[in-house]
């Protein structure tokens, strides 16, 4: 079977005198296809699973990942999927210049109760008259790329009885925008 690209059925429109996908068709792909939610079930990604593998597990096609980022609004394959712990590790220090470094710098805080956040700057500076001491917990470079590079594990999948409509829709969205 010949897999296809996710972006290979968007229509072609001319940009700048250049030929491109027309990828602002995405918006009227998830209005046909994702309208009722109890078409979808959570689904946690385990560490080091790809969305080729993540499709062929549940749809039983590996080319159906394109399913996976329409659902969850993912446009970069990399850094929109979850990076395995080995990849996230090589991220930080890439980012921050070590793991030890990304432990130690605080890049924000957040209300204990309220869940809100403030900068650093404006902690350390208590430039809003309502900071208090024992309110507020720092928020770790390393602890925040971790956070949310787990959130990313969670994801919706639309039901596999539901995938060979999502793609028959998805054919036909962009047959009317050829």
């Amino acid at each position: 079977m010949a897999r296809r690209a996710y972006f290979s059925d968007f229509p072609i429109i001319e940009y700048n005198g250049k030929l491109a996908r027309n990828i602002i068709s995405r918006p009227r792909i998830k209005e046909v296809i994702f309208g009722a939610p109890q078409n979808f079930y959570d689904y946690i990604i385990p560490d080091g699973m790809r969305p080729d593998q993540v499709a062929a597990y549940y749809y039983g096609r590996a080319d159906y990942m394109w399913l996976i980022y329409l659902a969850n609004d993912i446009v970069d394959p990399f850094y929109g999927w979850p990076l395995t712990n080995s990849q996230l590790e090589d991220f930080i220090r890439d980012k921050y210049g070590s793991t030890a470094a990304a432990k130690a710098l605080i890049l924000h805080y957040t209300h204990k109760t309220k869940g809100h956040t403030i900068s650093k700057d404006t902690y350390d500076n208590n430039s809003i008259s309502n900071i208090v001491g024992g309110q507020y917990s720092p928020v770790y470079a390393y602890n925040f790329e971790l956070e949310k590079n787990e959130a990313k594990r969670n994801i919706k999948l639309i039901d596999k009885r539901l995938a060979s409509t999502a793609f028959q829709k998805l054919r036909d969205v962009m047959l009317e925008n050829e």
